[in-house]
């Protein structure tokens, strides 16, 4: 009984892809469906493969769109939003065969072979600095207990919410830029940390 544990333990630890807490403590609640689905696509296909020879994980991995749309069932529209905001928010980094960055979508244009690499593995290494999930956890437990009229989301502030938006000239953030905020602030409190 003891050995097909074992057994069973070590085939499970083999068939996993180690993915950074930060997207699940902070960028889950910041992307979108498709986002998240081609971002968890492209960590697969780099943190989920082991090279045999040096045992280290891939950094970068060339990924056709049609690999995307059979593992995502996305549309190949709406998978290229997703990688160039992907590609804004500097979650993704998009280089051709010799290393090369293609940050814009007219430099990919027409090359046949495009490497997709996650940054979260950065960004996690700054997030570890800035406090422990269990601290988060706690803080977004007391923020979500709030009386009903301080919610955003009773009746009246959802009609008043949708009035201001109809009424407003000026165009909503973008969520990659809320995101770049965050990371700045990381950066900061990462730099600081530093100097102490």
């Amino acid at each position: 009984m003891y050995c097909d544990f074992v057994t069973i333990t070590i085939m499970t630890r083999e068939n996993f892809t180690p993915t950074p807490n930060i997207l699940f403590d902070r960028l889950l609640r910041e992307l979108s469906n498709s986002e998240l689905k081609i971002l968890l696509v492209i960590i697969r296909q780099t943190n989920g493969w082991i090279n045999k020879e040096t045992g280290n994980r891939k950094t970068r991995d060339r990924i056709t769109h049609g690999q995307f749309v059979a593992k995502t069932g996305l549309s190949r529209r709406i998978i290229t939003e997703a990688v160039n905001s992907l590609s804004d928010m500097g979650l993704i980094q998009i280089t051709d065969v010799s290393g090369r960055i293609l940050n814009q979508p007219f430099e990919r244009k027409g090359k046949f072979y495009i490497y997709y690499s996650s940054l979260i593995d950065h960004l996690q290494s700054l997030y570890l600095l800035d406090a422990t999930s269990a601290e988060k956890d706690i803080n977004i437990c007391k923020n979500r207990h709030q009386h009903a009229q301080k919610v955003i989301h009773n009746k009246r502030n959802y009609n008043k919410r949708n009035y201001n938006k109809r009424n407003k000239s000026k165009e909503s953030r973008a969520d990659y830029v809320h995101i770049k905020e965050i990371l700045e602030d990381i950066n900061l409190k990462m730099k600081s940390e530093i100097k102490e």
